[in-house]
């Protein structure tokens, strides 16, 4: 598996990877390659990633849970109720779900003004969104969702996303490094046209970046083995597992034949979540076992060919390892 790994350092896929995984409740963790292509500067087992989409799964998933577990909000509230009367017709859960209806992607960065306020850039972004809401309920994983979920947890807690994670991991007994602060030098990733250069202890999403890279659907940076740490705890909080099973583990991926990013093998039972720069997690409840593998295979660029069925390979190869 590592000469794998490492021929595809080689071939340029990515820089580096890093990867952690507890197996009832034993950490094994192992890294290589280097900051960016053109950098001697090796990165180790607590260097942080560019989580990318993972921040959904980490950070939004689990608030909302929380909140539904406490019964302060309801999984079929209108999100109305956060947002003036826009969007009565879509609930709580169908953007967790991504059955809302909305596009995938729109690149607010060009649509937006540059020059409003970080606030005001938020209204407009709402209101863009909006402008797309359709009658059909069909199923579409879309970034949307999770940038409306970041906002209605601003407007609920009257902070940002950041301050909003950084509490929760503290009210839970969440101890890790997961941040969207990265103090070290984290693994380059896809140049940014917006901003000249390539991102490093910045995120690569550029709608994230231009909202100021604190939201609900990317931002955040960790290690494999602080990602495997903080879901091991939070498997172990009754009202996580409880809510994820009720609500069919909303906003997390499911494996599906044996054919996926999460192996041949994967159990059906498992859960995880993917991450546009090349991350992963995969955690199977019934073995008892979490994994993380992370990647920037989006440096330099995400243009390279094949990149997406080259990393659906060395996932495989790593989840499949571990089963």
């Amino acid at each position: 598996m590592f000469d794998f790994f490492e021929e595809n350092i080689t071939s340029g896929l990515y820089s580096a990877y890093q990867y952690a995984f507890l197996n009832e409740g034993s950490l094994s963790c192992g890294c290589s390659g280097r900051l960016d292509f053109d950098s001697a500067e090796k990165i180790n087992d607590s260097t942080q990633f560019d989580l990318a989409s993972l921040t959904k799964a980490i950070v939004t998933v689990p608030v909302f849970y929380s909140l539904f577990a406490s019964k302060e909000l309801s999984p079929d509230e209108k999100i109305s109720r956060f947002f003036g009367n826009a969007g009565k017709n879509i609930t709580l859960y169908e953007l967790l779900s991504h059955t809302s209806g909305f596009p995938a992607w729109l690149p607010f960065y060009d649509l937006v003004p540059a020059e409003k306020s970080l606030e005001e850039r938020k209204k407009d972004v709402e209101t863009i969104i909006f402008g797309h809401e359709t009658a059909g309920r069909t199923k579409c994983y879309s970034d949307l969702n999770y940038l409306l979920l970041g906002f209605i947890l601003e407007k609920i807690f009257v902070q940002p996303v950041d301050k909003i994670f950084d509490n929760f991991k503290e009210n839970n007994g969440l101890n890790c490094g997961l941040t969207y602060h990265p103090e070290e030098r984290t693994p380059k990733t896809a140049f940014s046209k917006l901003r000249n250069s390539y991102p490093e202890r910045t995120v690569e999403d550029e709608n994230s970046w231009f909202l100021g890279g604190k939201t609900g659907h990317a931002g955040l940076f960790g290690s494999a083995s602080e990602v495997v740490r903080y879901f091991d705890i939070l498997q172990k909080t009754p009202w996580f597992m409880l809510t994820a099973r009720r609500l069919n583990f909303a906003g997390f991926d499911r494996p599906e034949g044996n054919d996926s990013n999460y192996g041949k093998s994967a159990n059906p039972a498992s859960f995880g979540h993917l991450g546009f720069t090349g991350t992963a997690f995969l955690i199977d409840p019934d073995k008892k076992i979490t994994a993380a593998l992370l990647t920037n295979s989006t440096h330099p660029t995400p243009e390279k060919p094949e990149r997406k069925e080259r990393i659906k390979k060395v996932r495989q190869l790593f989840f499949d390892s571990i089963q």
